[in-house]
């Protein structure tokens, strides 16, 4: 399996597999992955001669058949078949026709070909297309971006518009916004928004131009806790409705506690987010936060929330 930072890497060199199965929850990432797949291969004016595009309910046989047509004025043909449920549990299920054949014929596809399974979110590993293209290293794995990277990511987006941000500001808004980026993008257009021809960009336009979730009042008030802010954690106790913040609350602590744990156990930060539900790009805060709390004192809480 690859991941994005690999694909692209094979993608510079020129040795990408030829059967490939973008997976994922990342979209923006796998449609720039994409574009830059069709930028790579197919001549300037020559795109569409030369790239298939196939539906969610083409057929086995028809996917091979659409492999054997040669490329006109150009030594690749890309086939791009989207949303097929011989690799994802989709509604309108593709036919089995030419099922065995196509398994066979990815093993030796044309040198002229390249063959790309395009999902919108996760493929299903127990279909049999998506374990052979795995198996030749072909799938890509579109995960959301850790913190590291999508801050690298949010530089970019800032450079391209002539902005900077305070670190301040960065964490404050990369805490609030979705782990996926399409989301992040619409949530940064708001903050630029409410800028304008400003270049820099502090940490109060972005408490303006966002609206704080209840997962960031809660980071809030522990870092108010933390700082011995008592009655700034009680002015945001007095200002959420407490059924509303009751099963938030358990759940963060529940996971400030699993990550606590699962730290003190050696697991690296990469396994943690499946192992806890917590989004990628805020384990920064839960390192942060947790280490001024035992696990004991955790597991405390967490029980008198459960009461």
């Amino acid at each position: 399996m690859l991941n994005y930072k690999d694909y692209f890497s094979k993608l510079r060199s020129g040795e990408l597999p030829q059967a490939l199965l973008f997976d994922g929850e990342e979209e923006y990432t796998k449609d720039s992955a994409l574009a830059q797949l069709r930028a790579k291969v197919l001549p300037e004016g020559l795109e569409e001669m030369n790239e298939t595009p196939l539906s969610s309910t083409a057929s086995a046989a028809e996917i091979v058949d659409a492999c054997e047509m040669l490329p006109f004025l150009s030594p690749k043909r890309l086939v791009v078949v989207r949303g097929s449920a011989l690799v994802q549990k989709t509604q309108g299920a593709a036919k089995d026709e030419g099922l065995d054949r196509l398994l066979q014929y990815l093993d030796h596809l044309p040198e002229h070909v390249i063959l790309l399974f395009f999902c919108r979110g996760k493929a299903d590993r127990t279909k049999k297309v998506t374990a052979r293209i795995e198996g030749l290293g072909g799938r890509v794995d579109f995960a959301p971006l850790d913190a590291k990277d999508k801050n690298i990511w949010l530089n970019r987006q800032l450079k391209a518009y002539n902005k900077t941000m305070s670190r301040q500001a960065a964490e404050k808004f990369l805490s609030r916004v979705d782990p996926l980026l399409t989301p992040t993008l619409q949530e940064l257009q708001k903050v630029l928004s409410f800028v304008g021809d400003r270049m820099e960009i502090e940490e109060a336009d972005v408490e303006a131009g966002t609206s704080p979730t209840i997962d960031d009042r809660l980071f809030t008030m522990f870092d108010d806790l933390i700082n011995g802010n008592a009655q700034g954690a009680l002015t945001i106790l007095k200002n959420t409705d407490t059924v509303q913040l009751l099963t938030p609350l358990t759940n963060r602590i529940r996971q400030m506690y699993d990550y606590k744990v699962l730290k003190g156990k050696g697991y690296a930060d990469r396994e943690i987010p499946e192992a806890t539900g917590i989004k990628p790009n805020i384990l920064w805060l839960f390192e942060k936060q947790t280490r001024f709390f035992s696990e004991a004192q955790l597991k405390e809480y967490l029980l008198l929330c459960v009461q």
